[in-house]
């Protein structure tokens, strides 16, 4: 009897035991993520994981270490401080106790400083660089605009008006979630300038025959002295004073590979739509000459390489010589009892080259001005007759007797196609790099106008054996005149 009745409570102590435990299972957390959250400023963020076992269970939240809640089973993470937050979720039973953690990371808030006082004279360039704080991502994006019109999508904004005014600049930044806009007055003030690019800052024509090239205005006029048989720096300083004061006359650019570079007084704007330059020249409408814009970024007064960008045209991209090159060496003057006779030869830089060479000849007579002064009329710049008794030619301070042209070459028939003077639109916001990807300036501050289009020849050797070149020919010379800011208004 003793023994059943000890057997009997064992059994039954093992069996409460078995409850016990039973009832009070170790809790178990599911539900959690492994990745870190974002949040931002002002953000709440529930966290409410599963949990199994809930019998007996006391729950506590806590952040950074420190309790935050108790006996929840979710709790709301407010964010109002930026930085990383580690929310340990714990639960404890008899049987045990189970915790996991949350992670997040609340980003700073974006912030934006402009300076206070922004002033600028039109037709000039401000660079506003605001400061900007805000959580480190790669994901950056900025909207400059005035009113409804967006002028800008970097963080820097290279601003120019031509007019004068008080504008109200407004930049949105935005970054993940987050939008931070400011607003910043910038005062434009008056200034007087040019409307024309007067400024000469390069020569270089390429020879063509029969044609006077110490004319600064209208070739025909010749007779009347509208040429100045001057040194080189002498001629740009001369060619920059009439054009200042005058926008019809014109500078000869002469046969493929001539260019001439002029500068603003200021910067023009690129207007958004609009074309920005009106370009007088004598071209036609098969052979366009090319146009190349600068503007002065790191503002040292010159056009430096890098800052020369094409502006497309219809014939962009139609280049069948990209290399191209010539060059052009003066060899003799000879004269004789009526004539003057000068010679240049000419070579390609073609496997199999190209070559011949120029003659230009004229007689004393036809060389007279209307005020009886020798005139250069026929003469390639720099060369021009010294001592007329003697009939001595010499070439002048600063010009080269040898010397090479070089860029793409457009080959056409440009039969039937005359070229005479018009007016071309240029707009910057046709400005392409030399991978032809367009480019975004605020304005330009120079621009160089080459000839570009060869003629096909038709009669490249003539009867007697000489080169007869057509791309040389007086009647296909590129000639290029006034160059005029078309927003501003004088």
């Amino acid at each position: 009897m003793k023994k059943a009745f000890f057997l009997n409570l064992f059994t039954a102590a093992v069996f409460l035991s078995s409850c016990r435990k039973e009832e009070y299972r170790a809790p178990s957390i599911t539900g959690v993520a492994t990745d870190t959250m974002v949040l931002n400023i002002g953000d709440r963020m529930v966290l409410a994981p599963n949990v199994t076992n809930l019998k007996g269970n006391s729950y506590a939240w806590l952040v950074n270490g420190k309790e935050a809640a108790a006996g929840q089973l979710s709790y709301t993470f407010e964010a109002t401080a930026a930085g990383n937050f580690e929310i340990i979720f714990q639960v404890d039973n008899k049987g045990g106790t189970d915790r996991q953690s949350f992670k997040i990371y609340v980003e700073k808030p974006i912030g934006l400083t402009i300076a206070d006082k922004l002033e600028v004279p039109m037709g000039k360039v401000l660079d506003i660089i605001p400061a900007v704080a805000g959580p480190e991502r790669n994901d950056y994006t900025y909207q400059w605009s005035i009113g409804d019109s967006v002028i800008g999508r970097q963080r820097g904004l290279s601003f120019i008006s031509p007019a004068a005014g008080t504008y109200e600049l407004n930049l949105r930044a935005t970054a993940g979630k987050q939008t931070a806009t400011t607003t910043r007055s910038i005062t434009v003030t008056p200034a007087q300038y040019v409307q024309n690019a007067y400024q000469v800052l390069e020569y270089a024509p390429a020879p063509a025959k029969n044609h006077n090239w110490a004319i600064i205005g209208t070739a025909e006029f010749w007779k009347f002295g509208h040429e100045y048989q001057l040194p080189y720096n002498e001629f740009l300083v001369k060619a920059t004073a009439i054009r200042k004061d005058n926008v019809g006359p014109s500078l000869v650019i002469g046969s493929w590979g001539g260019y001439a570079t002029f500068k603003f007084d200021h910067t023009v704007a690129n207007a958004p739509g609009k074309p920005d330059l009106e370009l007088t020249a004598t071209f036609s409408k098969l052979d366009q000459p090319a146009v190349y814009v600068a503007y002065d970024r790191n503002k040292n007064g010159k056009p430096d390489e890098d800052e020369w960008f094409e502006v497309k045209n219809d014939d962009y991209g139609l280049e069948d010589m990209p290399d191209y090159q010539i060059m052009f060496t003066y060899t003799k003057t000879e004269t004789d009892a009526k004539r003057i006779y000068t010679y240049y030869t000419w070579k390609d830089n073609q496997e199999k080259p190209a070559q011949g060479e120029m003659l230009t000849n004229k007689t004393f007579t036809s060389s007279m001005t209307d005020a009886g002064t020798f005139s250069s009329r026929g003469f390639f710049p720099g060369l021009s007759m010294t001592d007329i008794p003697n009939k001595k030619v010499m070439m002048l301070d600063g010009w080269q007797s040898s010397f090479t042209r070089k860029g793409k070459r457009i080959t056409k028939n440009l039969t039937g196609a005359p070229p005479f003077s018009q007016k071309l639109n240029i707009d910057i916001d046709m400005a392409v790099n030399a991978k032809g990807e367009r480019v975004q300036l605020p304005g330009i501050d120079f621009v160089k106008v080459r000839k570009v289009v060869y003629p096909i020849q038709q009669d490249f050797i003539n009867a007697g054996g000489q080169v007869v070149d057509f791309n040389m020919d007086e009647t296909r010379m590129l000639h290029v005149g006034a160059i005029l800011d078309k927003h501003l208004k004088n």
